[in-house]
Order: C-alpha cells, then sequence, then structure tokens
C-alpha cells in the first residue's frame, strides 16, 4: 500500500480582501489582491503531506504556465504527480475568491482541464498506486471518481468530500455506494437529506437520522466543529478550536487532507477528526487554502495522536 491518493482538482487562485461582501448590483473596492495555487483537491493533498502522508495526486492541469508551476509547487512539497496529466489543448483550473473583514469567502470557479479528467487516465493510476485511502470531491467528473473506486483495492478506504453538491445529490447513488466515509458539511448534509441547512447541532442530528448513506459521516460544522457518525453508533460531536479566523477559505480542505491523514495511519475515526478540527482551525490563521496548512507531523501506522 501506499499512503493516501487524492483524486480530484488543481486550480489557480486569485483572492481579493474586501471589507464587506457586494449583494447583487454592488460594486465594492478590494483593499488587495493575491494569487496562490488551489482547489479542492490540491488543497486536501497539500494538507496531507504537510501532516507526513505519503501522498499522490490524481488529477490534470493544463498545458500552460500555470499548470506547469502547480506541478513543480506540489512536487516540492513531496506530492507525487505521476497522476496528474498535462492537456495541452486547456487552461489550468481557476478561481476567483472574494474575502471579506471577517474572514468569510466567497468563490466562484472556472474549472479547465479539471473537467477533461477522463475515467481511464483515473482508473490506471489508482489501480497502479494501490492507496490506503483514496480522498476524493465533486469538482471533477462523479464518472471519473466512479472510475476510481472501480480501481481501488478490498482494504482500502475511500473519503468523499461531497463538495460542490449536485441538486438533491443526484447522480451520486453509485459512486455513494463505494464510499466508507462522508465528509460534507452542513449544508451539503441538508442538500443531502432534501431539507434545508441545519442550523443546529438537534438539527444536524436529525439530518442524520434522516440520511440513507450506511457508511461513516462526518459533518463539518465551522466554527461549531464537527459531528461524527459512525455506523451502528449514535452522533458525537467534535468542537472546534477557539480562534479567531483571518481567512476561512480552504479550512475544509484541511480538515479533508488531515482526516484522510489520520485515517491512513491508522488511527480511529473519531481521534483523526479530533485532529482534523485542530488543523482546519489553525489554518484559518493565515490567508490562502495553502499556506496555513501545518508543519509536517510524521506518524506511523498505530501510533497514538500528538495532541
Amino acid at each position: 500500500m501506499s499512503g493516501i491518493s487524492v483524486v480530484g482538482s488543481l486550480n489557480v487562485d486569485v483572492s481579493y480582501r474586501v471589507a464587506v461582501m457586494p449583494v447583487p448590483g454592488e460594486t465594492v473596492m478590494a483593499s488587495d489582491r493575491a494569487r496562490s495555487f488551489g482547489g479542492k483537491g490540491g488543497n486536501q493533498a497539500v494538507a496531507a503531506a504537510a501532516l507526513g502522508g505519503r501522498v499522490g495526486f490524481v488529477g490534470a492541469v493544463g498545458g500552460d504556465e500555470s499548470g506547469r508551476l502547480y506541478l513543480g509547487h506540489l512536487r516540492s512539497l513531496g506530492v507525487d504527480v505521476a497522476g496528474v496529466e498535462q492537456i495541452e489543448h486547456s487552461d489550468t483550473g481557476t478561481a476567483t475568491i472574494l474575502v471579506d473583514d471577517a474572514g468569510e469567502n466567497l468563490i466562484v470557479v472556472e474549472p479547465g482541464a479539471n473537467a477533461l479528467l477522463g475515467p481511464a487516465w483515473v482508473e490506471r493510476h489508482v489501480r497502479q498506486a494501490v492507496p490506503d485511502v483514496v480522498l476524493a470531491q465533486l469538482e471533477v467528473s462523479v464518472d471519473a471518481l466512479e472510475a476510481a473506486a472501480a480501481a481501488l483495492p478490498d482494504a482500502a478506504v475511500l473519503v468523499l468530500n461531497p463538495a460542490p453538491m449536485p441538486p438533491n445529490g443526484r447522480g451520486l447513488e453509485t459512486l455513494l455506494a463505494r464510499v466508507d466515509v462522508l465528509v460534507p458539511n452542513r449544508k451539503e448534509l441538508g442538500q443531502l437529506v432534501g431539507r434545508g441547512e441545519p442550523r443546529t447541532l438537534t438539527d444536524v442530528r436529525a439530518c442524520l437520522e434522516g440520511l440513507t448513506f450506511e457508511g461513516a459521516v462526518v459533518v463539518t460544522l465551522g466554527a461549531d466543529g464537527a459531528v461524527v457518525r459512525e455506523p451502528g453508533s449514535a452522533p458525537f460531536h467534535v468542537p472546534a478550536l477557539g480562534v479567531e479566523p483571518v481567512d476561512t477559505t480552504g479550512a475544509g480542505d484541511a480538515f479533508c487532507g488531515a482526516l484522510a491523514h489520520g485515517i491512513a495511519v491508522g488511527r480511529p475515526l473519531g481521534e483523526s477528526v479530533q485532529r482534523a478540527v485542530e488543523v482546519a482551525g489553525r489554518s484559518t490563521l493565515h490567508r490562502g487554502a495553502q499556506p496555513g496548512v501545518p508543519q509536517r507531523e510524521v506518524v506511523e501506522p498505530g501510533q497514538a495522536a500528538s495532541r
């Protein structure tokens, strides 16, 4: 086995700092602009690698300068990019991000090469990697993710962060049947059960009762931490760190990368979630989706988590 395979998106982010988010028809002035590497897949891979995980990436970039720079960036952080296809006739994906003074964000993504990631490419590279854990999101096609699931070894764990969520989870049935750990945020949980966004922990537990998915579920709640439901057990709450966020962009991705790392090194799910909550909280103390991830923490399978 070779650790974690992340199947997902690679984007170049352009972030703008604004005092408040604009409403429809309103123009606001940005106080500064920053360009950085992102995409949910890339962010999650970097977080897992920063914790000491052996991480390989399966995805696509364009044949442009942004794609070449991104591959070099991932290599410099110890991420294996042999599974990243360079598609010459496409541009690398991009994201435009607004971040307000409260640290909240608004994101628009143009997928570029991510939309061209093919199932045959994914299946071949996941099969070659023989991973312990596959971590996936929905910024690439469901067909590509189903191919990843089909290539998994029997003992491997498939972790899905269902973002961005299609309406009512439409088209995810086949994929969800193979998923072991589902990691929605509160809005995505509501969409999965056909309800509004759960606001309280009681609402979250009610949504979990209505969820037909039979595997483990970890609901990320931002400043409220996370709720964990393992098969056959009652849900339990993991509180968040008490921090004042600078930028919440990528916090959910830092969580998912840390969670996948914990599972890959043999930690129990609850312990992995506790560590992921801590990593996500600390990631909000820095601007950008990737600069806020923690330094490397090499943990051998079966070791207790550092607290």
